[in-house]
């Protein structure tokens, strides 16, 4: 067994392993070693992974949309008078026992990112839950978890001369039995793994015996290694619990218990710079409502996030380390938009993100899904924003990471999202919150927004950023109701173009001077390619006489799939249309040809790619 194998698969000891062994090459020249400038702060991300694919339909619900939901989901859709609104005015609404969602955002300390996904969306849970993890292409593999690469690249030579007089704590921790995948190096897993920090066992040392110069006294040399790295992490684990505190009520849960175990660390000291927490249950085929459709499994996991979010939250700021303390949730996928027989919802693609913190910058990215009454089976929310761009503006804005870097260590189509980074930004109170919404139209960006009390209020500066963090002033609109009351706003910007997503926020202007920002809002135009032209792998493969290949295609296209054999002589054609800005399966029928391999061709305007099949 090789040494990466041997540590992803030891769910005890996933800890460092030294990178000097043989046939172990260490970091300390490699192009990672330099991929970041370095920065070093004493910020924290807290990942929550919600296990099995989260129903995002269900969980923040577009108000506008309730009359195709009861069409397409009348077994699982929730009554509307019991959502939560976000505010008065909002689009959308939290899921009823998401009142701690609801509080948070209330307080600005909740982004909200619409329709989270990625090009050709796998719905397998395990390579979903591997492309989320890695950020790698749905038709790629990568070895190395995102923020494996970004510890790495901050520790150059990890896990070689580690615990350390700089860095005598773990870089990251998971909460459970085993090692996330999200914090892989090249080497070694970066997180340690962690139940109870308050019972942590010794490992006995193995002694120092003199080992054989072969395969076996390599690998029980390793065994001693890891075993004494966990011990010194453990230990400080240990002290770092031990010294903390926690004052906060916490759901009775596992959930609560590892959210209040990670203030507890962090509040003790530790230095540790990523924590994964994780919430399983979210497969929900059946039995997702029970009862009045506000109850069941999903919801009971709902509650379990939102409350236990909302106290640790509240933990952090009775201890002053609210604005140390960055949170994401993720998940490998969303829901279908049709619910099936059994009360529940089967695997789909995109669904809402949340990041949340004091330093979440209080936004709502993206339009609400349209939820197509007329949509085959099968039918699930199209990607609006690539998760990685997510990923990459939390190590800009939290790690400080540059963006030259960040593309390196995501992906180099990174576009940057304002989620993150609000702690300096004045926000409207949760009592006057400006609800608003960017839209992109052909030609143009409509801004619709709401006021609830202007009376202290002049109006509005308008402001564009291409960027997300350099803004314009553009235009300016004054109060409708100075008298009181509140009013709606409508304001469209032609000064735009095809392609780039553009960043819009409300400068709301009192009278004595003093001003509050909206949360930002974005749009693009509609026709934008979102993302590249992405193939996948035909499925099934070997193949008996026809298969499937998922296509993501950025505008409308016809494309034509030719069966070649490996001279190259085409066997069969035939073409299908693509629809712009969702993934599309193109059936291939091979027929009767003869068992061997072959070759896929797609043609398009845009796209040429081959891809390989074997025929039974």
């Amino acid at each position: 067994m090789n040494r990466r194998n041997f540590l992803r698969q030891t769910g005890a000891i996933s800890l460092p392993l030294l990178g000097g062994l043989s046939g172990v090459q260490a970091l300390h020249s490699s192009r990672l070693s330099q991929l970041l400038d370095g920065v070093d702060n004493d910020k924290v991300l807290v990942l929550i992974q919600l296990l099995g694919g989260n129903d995002g339909l269900n969980t923040l619900i577009p108000l506008d949309q309730l009359s195709a939901l009861n069409t397409v989901r009348p077994n699982v859709v929730l009554p509307e008078g019991s959502l939560l609104q976000l505010n008065p005015g909002a689009a959308q609404a939290f899921h009823p026992r998401m009142q701690g969602f609801r509080q948070l955002y209330g307080e600005g300390k909740l982004s909200i990112v619409q329709s989270v996904g990625y090009p050709n969306q796998n719905r397998s849970h395990f390579r979903s839950t591997d492309i989320w993890s890695t950020a790698s292409p749905a038709e790629v593999e990568y070895t190395t978890g995102w923020a494996g690469r970004y510890l790495e690249s901050r520790n150059p030579g990890y896990p070689e001369g580690y615990p350390n007089p700089d860095r005598p704590d773990p870089l990251a921790i998971t909460m459970g039995n085993a090692a996330s995948e999200t914090c892989q190096g090249t080497v070694t897993n970066m997180c340690q793994t962690v139940n109870n920090p308050f019972e942590i066992t010794s490992l006995a040392t193995g002694g120092n015996t003199p080992l054989p110069d072969n395969r076996f006294g390599e690998q029980v040399d390793f065994l001693r290694i890891a075993i004494s790295q966990t011990n010194a992490y453990g230990a400080s684990i240990n002290e770092a619990a031990e010294a903390g505190t926690s004052t906060a009520t916490y759901p009775d849960s596992n959930f609560g218990r590892q959210l209040q175990n990670v203030v507890r660390m962090v509040s003790g000291g530790l230095q540790t710079k990523v924590y994964v927490v994780q919430l399983g249950g979210f497969d929900t085929h059946a039995q997702q409502v029970s009862g009045n459709k506000t109850e069941g499994r999903h919801a009971d996991l709902l509650g379990d996030l939102a409350s236990g979010l909302a106290a640790f939250q509240s933990d952090l700021e009775d201890q002053g380390l609210a604005d140390r303390v960055l949170g994401m949730t993720f998940s490998e996928f969303g829901r279908q938009v049709r619910s099936n027989g059994s009360n529940g919802t089967d695997h789909g693609d995109a669904a809402p993100l949340f990041v949340f913190g004091n330093c979440a910058s209080s936004s709502v990215l993206g339009e609400s899904p349209t939820i197509d009454t007329e949509g085959e089976p099968g039918l699930a929310v199209p990607m609006q924003y690539d998760f990685r761009d997510v990923y990459g503006s939390v190590l800009m804005d939290w790690f400080e990471v540059p963006e030259d870097r960040v593309r390196q260590l995501i992906y180099p189509g990174f576009r940057y999202l304002p989620v993150a980074g609000g702690c300096s930004t004045a926000v409207a109170a949760a009592a006057d919150r400006l609800s608003g919404a960017a839209k992109g139209l052909e030609t143009s960006v409509l801004l619709d927004w709401q006021t609830t009390d202007e009376r202290e209020y002049r109006g509005f500066e308008i402001e564009r950023s291409e960027d997300g963090r350099t803004f314009t002033f553009i235009a300016w609109q004054p109060t409708l109701a100075p008298a009181g009351g509140g009013a709606g706003y409508h304001f469209e910007d032609p000064d735009v173009q095809l392609g780039p997503l553009y960043y819009y926020r409300l400068r709301k202007m009192a009278f004595d001077g003093s001003s509050e920002l909206s949360p930002i809002m974005t749009a693009r135009l509609a026709g934008t390619a979102i993302a590249e032209w992405t193939v996948g792998l035909p499925y099934p493969n070997p193949v008996v006489d026809r298969t499937t290949i998922k296509v993501y295609a950025p505008t409308d296209d016809r494309i034509t799939w030719s069966v070649l054999d490996l001279t190259g002589r085409r066997l069969l054609q035939d073409s299908a249309s693509v629809v712009g800005r969702q993934d599309n399966l193109i059936e291939v029928r091979t027929g009767r040809l003869p068992a061997g391999v072959y070759l896929i061709r797609l043609e398009g305007r845009l796209v040429n790619e081959t891809r390989q099949i074997r025929v039974r």
